[in-house]
């Protein structure tokens, strides 16, 4: 694993940061996501996911439980968020930008 700088640790947490706003399961971002910080609790476990090799399975289990409990939407607002997509696509970014990297 390659440990990352504080310059690139920032810049993938911001990335990140825009991948959660754009997916805004709840629904609350503006335009305007790169001053958003609604879903920064969810980001750096959403990362450990990423670092430790989880499985979109395993890391979409964490959204539904985030959207569905935590979030308190229930089923309907975790089907609505289609977690498994979101899973796919924070993966390939991952996968894509930041393989193999840690803070």
């Amino acid at each position: 694993m390659i440990r990352l700088e504080k310059e690139d640790s920032r810049r993938r947490y911001e990335e990140i940061r825009k991948l959660w706003c754009e997916w805004d399961p709840i629904g609350v971002i503006d335009l305007n996501y790169s001053r958003q910080n609604e879903y920064d609790n969810y980001l750096g476990p959403t990362l450990r996911l990423l670092e430790d090799g989880a499985s979109n399975q395993q890391i979409a289990e964490y959204l539904s439980y985030v959207v569905g409990k935590y979030m308190g939407l229930g089923e309907s607002g975790v089907q609505r968020s289609k977690p498994l997509v979101f899973a796919e696509k924070l993966r390939n970014w991952y996968e894509s930008k930041w393989p193999d990297t840690h803070v």
